[in-house]
Order: C-alpha cells, then sequence, then structure tokens
C-alpha cells in the first residue's frame, strides 16, 4: 500500500481513516476538499487549472493516503492509486458523524457562512444514495467495482477498526 484512495460518503470515515493511516504508515495525507476550496471555507472553489495541477503533482507522488467524496477528483487519481477503500456507510451513521463534527466554523473565516454551508452539507450529504453525479454511491461503487488493485468495501466502522489493527503493517525502519 503506497498510495491509497479513500472515497465514501460524507460523514463515513474518511478524514478518520486517512489520519490513522497516514500516521501509521508516515504518508502524506491530502483531504481532496483543500484540494478543491481556497483556504478559509468551503464556499470558493479554487481554478480548475489550479485543481488539476495539484492532482498531477499527487499522482507522481511516491506514497500518500487521500480522502475525498469528490468522485470525479478520485477518478482522475485511480490510475495512481495502488489500493482502494470504499466507505460505504449508511445513511443514519453519516448523518451521526456529521452532527457530533459539526459545522466546524471556527476553523472558517465567515462563520454565519459556515453554519449555512453545514446545513447545505446536511442536505447535499443525504442525497449522496440517490443522485446520478460523481459524487454519488453509484459512481463509488462503480470506482470500486473496476478497480484492479487491493481494495475493500466497507459498510461497518468495526471492520474499518479491524483493518487498521491487522491488515495495516506499521513501516519497517
Amino acid at each position: 500500500m503506497n498510495k491509497i484512495l479513500i472515497i465514501g460518503n460524507s460523514g463515513s470515515g474518511k478524514s478518520w481513516l486517512s489520519a490513522r493511516l497516514s500516521h501509521q504508515l508516515q504518508y502524506p495525507e491530502v483531504n481532496l476538499d483543500a484540494v478543491v476550496w481556497e483556504p478559509g471555507g468551503f464556499h470558493q472553489k479554487r481554478p480548475q487549472e489550479v485543481i488539476d495541477g495539484e492532482l498531477t503533482r499527487l499522482s507522481r507522488r511516491t506514497h500518500w493516503v487521500v480522502e475525498g467524496v469528490f468522485g470525479e477528483l478520485a477518478e482522475q487519481l485511480i490510475d495512481s492509486a495502488d489500493t482502494l477503500l470504499f466507505l460505504d456507510m449508511d445513511w443514519e451513521l453519516c448523518e451521526q458523524s456529521l452532527l457530533s463534527r459539526g459545522s466546524e466554523s471556527s476553523k472558517q473565516l465567515d462563520q454565519g457562512l459556515a453554519e449555512k454551508n453545514f446545513q447545505d452539507l446536511l442536505i447535499w450529504a443525504s442525497a449522496y444514495y440517490h443522485r446520478q453525479s460523481k459524487n454519488s454511491r453509484a459512481f463509488h461503487r462503480r470506482l470500486y467495482i473496476d478497480f484492479s488493485g487491493r481494495k475493500r468495501h466497507f459498510t461497518r466502522r468495526e471492520d474499518v477498526v479491524v483493518f487498521l489493527n491487522t491488515d495495516v503493517a506499521a513501516p519497517t525502519e
């Protein structure tokens, strides 16, 4: 596992898993939100050429853990990945995670806008199971099915923890 791509709905545990894998394997961690959005919040998208340039640079690295819901970006990185992890959690679990995490408005420049964006995120994330865009369960599932490298499909958090504790070896020194 040198280049690990983690996909799934908002609130599925992608960031949690990415942080742990990155720490355990000592690989750089990349959240696709940081590639897409300008710093300071989730209300201004970066220019497409900046996003594409960052994905190109990322694909050339030898080790990484990348996570995100953006299927179009995952699709651009998937040929570089050797491991795909699909966190396919049900909406109740994702919603609970999002609500317990909150809007993270303290991390954003405009706290009022952050609260509105959080409410929009809850609506958007709930549609993950039915929408037909590349940011959907159907598209993530298709990426997973078509991926020929090492892959794991998780529907329970307990299985993710077992994977971390038994399948991921710490790097040798």
